[in-house]
């Protein structure tokens, strides 16, 4: 679902259009293109929509109405500094949240690198912290996904979970005779996943990352109703499936 962003309105519509007309007449091209990205907010866009409207990524547009919201015109002005002057301009800020976006996710000490490379300025680790999170990135842990996952898979799941309850008879359900929940797969890895990293939205792993892991696959098996069981087998054959269930029958209710 498209991000919504509340937007104060210092200006009404008429005196926003003129601003924007303002700006075009001085050229002022990059505050033209944050005054446009307002007016789309005012017409009802969300950020994703209106940041898709004038050509830009989800992340700046919400540090533009950021600005907007503290500052009004004032504050998208690409001069506009309120406070002391960081090392890195705010172009420059942008251009980075380009580059990290391309590369997410990423350590501290990526980052760090990045910018001493890309800009020639260094920042202590604390510094870039305090940077980043104001740039709107988060710190988590990484959680392992597939790259084949598709955008809408919870919408699918959601699907495919109504279909399958709806198949079956209300009475088998809730008399305990038929047990209804996910089945999966997983090599357990001899290291934890503890490291955090940074990314604009929760970090992730792509599966096909390259890890240490164990020989055995292990089956896990999440029940709406009836009793979640684990259990380790040597592969992933139909063999191992079928072999799965019979020795874990569901609990009496």
């Amino acid at each position: 679902m498209p991000r919504s962003k509340d937007v104060k309105r210092h200006l009404n519509e008429d005196e926003l259009d003129a601003a924007i007309d303002e700006a075009q007449k001085a050229e002022e091209t990059r505050l033209v293109r944050r005054l446009c990205l307002i007016k789309n907010l005012y017409a009802g866009d969300s950020v994703t929509e209106a940041a898709n409207r004038v050509g830009t990524t989800q992340p700046t547009a919400s540090r533009w109405t950021d600005r907007w919201n503290e500052h009004g015109v004032d504050g998208l002005r690409p001069d506009f500094g309120g406070g002391r002057p960081p090392k890195l301009s705010e172009q420059e800020q942008e251009q980075l949240c380009e580059v990290l976006e391309a590369h997410q996710p990423l350590t501290t000490t990526h980052v760090q690198r990045l910018i001493e490379e890309g800009f020639g300025v260094s920042y202590s680790q604390r510094h870039i912290s305090r940077l980043l999170k104001k740039l709107g990135l988060r710190y988590a842990i990484p959680r392992p996904e597939s790259p084949d996952r598709p955008d809408d898979a919870d919408e699918i799941l959601e699907q495919r979970l109504e279909a399958a309850l709806d198949d079956l008879d209300d009475d088998i359900v809730t008399d305990g005779g038929v047990v209804v929940g996910f089945l999966d797969e997983a090599w357990p890895r001899p290291t934890d996943n503890s490291r955090r990293l940074w990314a604009f939205e929760k970090p992730t792993l792509s599966k096909e990352t390259p890890t240490p892991s164990f020989d055995d696959v292990v089956f896990g098996f999440y029940a709406l109703n009836g009793d979640s069981v684990v259990a380790c087998k040597d592969d992933l054959s139909k063999e191992s499936v079928g072999d799965f269930f019979p020795q874990h029958p569901p609990t009496e209710p």
